[in-house]
């Protein structure tokens, strides 16, 4: 009795994600944090394309060129320390698995609209989720399986198993409360073995549900036959031009404003508003780029809706599409000055910087949405906009944010300015490589408070913690060479 393609797919489908479920656990429990994260996810690639090579999955042509990108957001994983910058090099790697979907691929990557990457995403979330579900009750055929193949035999070991563990807890517990010496037996030999057991199960099932559902999201062989573009076009110049023209009036109006309080210096501010001009600064610096954020996804569902027939209302459109752009562009402008002023008044946080490098994303968007959806070549414009994501974490990545926050305020503090001794100390070990060095040419009290702060955070934690990055081995190098600083007087200054 031969196995039906699906039926044998679908089984090297869900080996390979409970080979993947079982090296998740081994890494989980031998390797430290962040490292067994980018290893975790070499095997998983390692897994697909092995299922590739064996002709399980189809070889996607494409996907070859998303190698070096996934390389290089693995090895950002243990490379910097800063947990914003970890989950944000994960969220690239997740981008990346969503150019490598079929329905992208089907598409191209050129070719493919906002509602194929959307379609990709969801599918690949979709497949995380539950794919593994469908896998086992759907794709394989289990009564297609030889009655004394090793696979239906596992899997009715497997399913005994399962079905004899609450049987014997039962029994085992009235049998247990019978005797206190069984009790004790059975406690001592099972009580931390369970524990064990039960800990190492639940991991390899749930990262071997999550690999095989992801497997088999990306090696859909359908996606192609499933790919549909929602229709867009229906609407007129008079519906779609007033939203745009009502928009471009307020964004008029407010960039004048700007113009003439803002840019017109800190007196002017302060007796028109009542505020200092870093606190006129902090007050619009979010809601500006917000306001950027929500602008471009109206752009766009504009264009999308705009009937293209007519190729007038097509030119009024697009001159009141790159109106708005200019504003913007502006209001961009302006909250990168108010956050200059914000910064050299309050220092440079977390949020501050990373908004920040989230409004040059904008602006490189901004740009490359005029260059392509603004000139008809609106394909373009997503495969171009994600690329640009991936850059920009890539540049976030060479630049090290803790390390240009330790140094930014850190150069206050020389000025004689606020210094917040216990922030600079709450950075990750990315931070540690400028601030010691720095350290002595402090103020003595701002470098006898970070010392302080310093010997609190890291004298236990490198001792305890289990992460490990490129970062965390080299901070603790600095820091078994300058002793003093995690020392008993660390704190103390001449």
């Amino acid at each position: 009795m031969s196995v039906p393609p699906r039926t044998r797919d679908g089984l090297a489908l869900l080996a390979a994600g409970l080979g993947v479920g079982v090296a998740a656990d081994v890494l989980a429990h031998t390797v430290p944090e962040r490292l067994d994260a980018a290893l975790g996810l070499g095997v998983l690639a390692q897994a697909f394309g092995a299922l590739a090579l064996a002709g399980v999955v189809p070889r996607p042509e494409r996907v070859a060129p998303l190698g070096l990108p996934l390389g290089l957001l693995g090895l950002a994983l243990i490379w910097r320390d800063s947990p914003i910058l970890f989950a944000l090099n994960l969220l690239g790697i997740g981008l990346v698995a969503v150019l490598a979907t079929p329905w992208v691929r089907a598409a191209g990557w050129v070719g493919a609209g906002l509602t194929d990457y959307a379609l990709g995403a969801g599918r690949l979330a979709g497949g995380a989720a539950g794919g593994a579900a469908v896998l086992v009750l759907t794709d394989i055929d289990w009564g297609a399986l030889p009655a004394e193949s090793r696979t239906r035999t596992v899997r009715g070991t497997a399913i005994g198993l399962v079905a004899a563990v609450p049987v014997a807890a039962v029994f085992g517990g009235l049998l247990m409360q019978a005797d206190p010496v069984f009790d004790r037996l059975m406690t001592r030999t099972f009580a931390v073995d369970l524990y064990r057991l039960v800990s190492h199960l639940s991991m390899v099932l749930l990262w071997g549900w999550i690999a095989a559902g992801l497997l088999r999201a990306l090696s859909n062989r359908d996606a192609g036959a499933e790919r549909g573009a929602l229709r867009g076009g229906r609407l007129g110049l008079g519906e779609v031009g007033t939203v745009l023209a009502v928009v471009d009036l307020l964004f008029l109006a407010f960039v004048a404003v700007q113009f003439r309080y803002l840019f017109g210096g800190a007196a002017l501010v302060q007796g028109l508003t009542g505020m200092s001009y870093a606190e006129y600064a902090r007050r619009g610096f979010f809601e500006l780029v917000t306001i950027a954020a929500l602008s471009l996804p109206l752009l766009l569902l504009a264009d999308w809706s705009l009937d293209q027939g007519d190729r007038r209302r097509v030119r009024r459109f697009r001159l009141l599409a790159g109106l708005m752009l200019l504003l913007l562009d502006v209001m961009l402008a302006s909250a990168l000055f108010r956050m200059r002023l914000y910064t050299a008044e309050y220092g440079l946080t977390e949020q501050r910087f990373y908004t920040t490098a989230f409004m040059g994303w904008l602006v490189l968007v901004f740009g490359w949405f005029a260059a392509t959806v603004l000139r008809g070549r609106r394909g373009r414009f997503t495969p171009g906009a994600l690329a640009g994501g991936l850059l920009v974490l890539l540049a976030l990545n060479l630049v090290n944010p803790d390390g240009l926050m330790a140094r930014t305020n850190l150069a206050r503090a020389w000025e004689g300015r606020r210094f917040d001794a216990k922030y600079a100390a709450r950075l990750s070990a990315d931070a540690l490589p400028t601030i010691l060095p720095l350290l002595p040419a402090l103020p003595p009290a701002d470098r006898c408070a970070v010392s302080a702060a310093l010997r609190t955070r890291w004298s236990s934690e490198l001792s305890r913690s289990n992460r490990w990055n490129i970062s965390i081995s080299r901070a603790s190098r600095l820091l078994a060479a300058q002793p003093a600083v995690l020392g008993p007087n660390g704190d103390r200054c001449s």
